[in-house]
């Protein structure tokens, strides 16, 4: 999880107001570049992506207690079952008995830990092996190493105090040698 991540939903879920670059919160709202995606009200946590399925939006969401979204096959998935992204009460969700699709039951894990790179501005997912600001560079190089039999994921960044999208791929820890090794031998083609 991100430092701004974790720093505002600590502010978020103690009640008290912070602002650090995109996200804001007034202890009962949080807010993704003036979007608002959660808010606790009389019966519970409410959230919502507000339209945005990034990965900065569902990165914020799931540093939220109780909250969980993985994404397959460009649906969003709270806590396991399929969600539009609409405002819902997380609580009464969880009460829900939808079966888990097998697809996200069996979605690898990758550790999507940041660190803060200070001299370029932006957070850097320790386990990335390719970064582009391009988002249309990521595809190249995500069918090589699924060609490889290595999954990947996308992930999204900002620049400190500005929207300046940063694309990365992400392997499992496991992976990261062989990944880097592929890429490396085929350079020219990314």
């Amino acid at each position: 999880m991100r430092k701004i991540t974790r720093e505002i939903v600590d502010a978020f879920q103690n009640s008290r107001s912070l602002t650090i670059g995109n996200s804001r919160t007034n202890g009962e709202s949080l807010w993704l570049f003036d979007n608002k995606i959660a808010e606790i009200r009389r019966d519970g946590l409410w959230i919502t992506n507000a339209g945005w399925d990034s990965a900065t939006t569902k990165e914020r969401l799931n540093g939220l207690s109780g909250v969980h979204i993985a994404q397959r096959g460009g649906n969003w998935y709270l806590n396991f079952r399929q969600w539009d992204g609409g405002w819902v009460n997380v609580d009464a969700w969880n009460q829900g008995s939808d079966s888990i699709p097998e697809e996200v039951v069996q979605e690898p894990e990758f550790d999507i830990t940041s660190e803060w790179v200070d001299v370029f501005g932006y957070s850097r997912p320790i386990y990335s092996i390719f970064h582009t600001l391009v988002e249309g560079n990521l595809e190249a190089v995500e069918q090589m190493l699924n060609g490889e039999g290595i999954p990947s994921k996308r992930m999204e960044s900002d620049t400190e105090g500005m929207y300046c999208p940063n694309y990365f791929i992400v392997v499992r820890p496991e992976d990261v040698v062989r990944a880097s090794s592929i890429l490396c031998e085929n350079y020219s083609l990314i």
